[in-house]
């Protein structure tokens, strides 16, 4: 059941009713259920699996508490079993292509295995959610008794497939409390799910169209039509997640619950460490607190702070996908944090170079710097595998290509198919980073006559209508 598909259209209605009418003692109960169904309308037999974990990690709560001395071996046990079911349904395929790879290197001989297993929707998130709530019980924290609300942190429906991922203490006091129905939430809400699905349905389904003509034949293009469809998918993604994010709080809001942001604007960061604090917040913070810190996080050595951040970046590609070229996206990002911190203490020894460094031009030189390097990460992300992946940036960085003949060669022959792809970077450009902000702004849509309210809601609506693609896709963040 996708956000930006008619039967999610009727079933959040039909919750939110059964949500607000029926006693606040079956409100639990009835999002339980609801999230089941959401659930198993991907696939019933993985309900299974969520059901499962969700047993084994409500025990485990319990012995963590009670286990006295052996508490630390019982904590690994939970976390091998958590990363091992992640492991074995996200990566075996991955390892034993690896292995057998290695092997036709070595000319050693093997049988050829088939894999076929099929990744669990928001097996990734919710995995992270068990981990961060046996490590919390683990160093002191009170395991939670009622079933049925440990079984919402995993399974609740807005965001048990791509997130935000929720932290126990932060989520649980809300179910608990039962909070009455609140009017300014619940339209605020409601605004939010419907710009959500209009980044998405408006701008992310649009973009990809022209971004998977670009990416499927990368060498049919020049370096600036290369530079074009990956700008393209930076906001493709951008609008693609957020506009999911949007859906899952606004959703969660209806019902007057909060679940965590994962977007601050990041693209108008003006340094790749504050971008990965606007980007993806819930995960950044995840990997931030249970492997950077753990590691030794920067209380070490320069050379010890630099390993603990590539180790951490890498990790964190790994975790987008079973792939090297995923891997070297998230090693991109450990070396640009690299980068910027040897920037920082080179202008910092410098007088007159740290002055201009605070000044407003040099915010907007950064703000342009950090995109174009976030820009060309995505290479790594988008494109198929790793060859093809350094090849493209390789293409990329010959600036020169842009004039072979004293003049500036733009488009080739698909320029009828490229050239539509502007506007629509530019009004991602403009939703992500103008429209956005005051639709997050807690204060501005009560603050706002109910006659604009309604006229933006009629004019998204139509919009998204008349303009909605022939084939639902998939959001990008739940293949992860």
């Amino acid at each position: 059941m996708l956000f930006n598909s008619l039967q999610y259209i009727f079933f959040l209605p039909i919750v939110l009713f059964l949500y607000w009418c029926l006693p606040k003692k079956f409100r639990a109960v009835i999002l339980l259920i609801a999230s089941y169904v959401f659930y198993s309308a991907w696939n019933p037999v993985y309900l299974l699996l969520l059901v499962g974990m969700t047993v084994f990690n409500y025990l485990i709560g319990f012995v963590l508490k009670w286990a006295g001395h052996t508490r630390k071996w019982w904590l690994i046990f939970a976390i091998l079993v958590n990363v091992g079911t992640l492991g074995y349904y996200k990566y075996a395929k991955f390892v034993l292509e690896n292995i057998f790879g290695i092997m036709d290197l070595a000319h050693l001989p093997h049988d050829d295995i088939v894999v076929k297993i099929f990744l669990p929707l928001g097996i990734s998130f919710f995995t992270f959610e068990f981990l961060h709530y046996i490590i919390d019980v683990y160093k002191g924290g009170e395991p939670e008794r009622n079933f049925i609300h440990f079984a919402l942190l995993p399974g609740f429906f807005p965001s048990q497939i791509a997130g935000p991922i929720k932290r126990y203490q932060d989520f649980m006091p809300q179910l608990k409390e039962a909070r009455p129905f609140d009017i300014d939430n619940f339209e605020k809400g409601f605004v939010m799910v419907l710009h959500g699905l209009a980044k998405k349905i408006l701008l992310a389904d649009n973009l990809s169209i022209y971004v998977d003509f670009v990416y499927n034949n990368p060498g049919d293009f020049t370096c600036l039509e290369l530079w074009l469809a990956t700008y393209a998918f930076a906001f493709q993604v951008y609008c693609d997640f957020s506009g999911y994010t949007d859906v899952a709080i606004g959703s969660a809001l209806m019902m007057n619950l909060c679940v965590p942001p994962n977007f601050n604007v990041p693209y108008m960061s003006n340094n790749i460490r504050e971008l990965w604090h606007r980007q993806h917040i819930s995960l950044s913070f995840w990997f931030r607190d249970y492997v950077y810190i753990p590691l030794g996080g920067s209380r070490c050595s320069v050379p010890a702070i630099y390993r603990n951040l590539i180790l951490t970046t890498a990790l964190a590609g790994l975790w987008h996908g079973a792939a090297w070229h995923f891997v070297a996206w998230g090693a991109f990002q450990g070396l640009s944090l690299i980068v910027h911190r040897q920037w920082m203490l080179f202008y910092k020894s410098i007088d007159w170079l740290y002055e201009f460094i605070k000044g407003k031009i040099w915010h907007a030189i950064a703000i342009f710097i950090t995109f174009q390097a976030f820009a060309v990460s995505f290479v790594f992300f988008r494109a198929d595998d790793l060859p093809t992946s350094f090849e493209m940036v390789g293409r990329m960085m010959k600036l020169w290509d842009l004039w072979p003949d004293q003049h500036l060669k733009f488009l080739t022959s698909n320029g009828p198919m490229i050239f539509p792809m502007i506007p629509y970077v530019l009004a991602g450009l403009v939703i992500a980073h103008i429209i956005s902000e005051p639709l997050r702004d807690m204060q501005f849509w009560p603050t706002r006559p109910r006659w604009m309210k309604g006229a933006y809601c009629a004019i998204l609506i139509i919009v998204m209508i008349a303009l909605m693609p022939e084939e639902q896709n998939k959001f990008i963040y739940f293949q992860f």
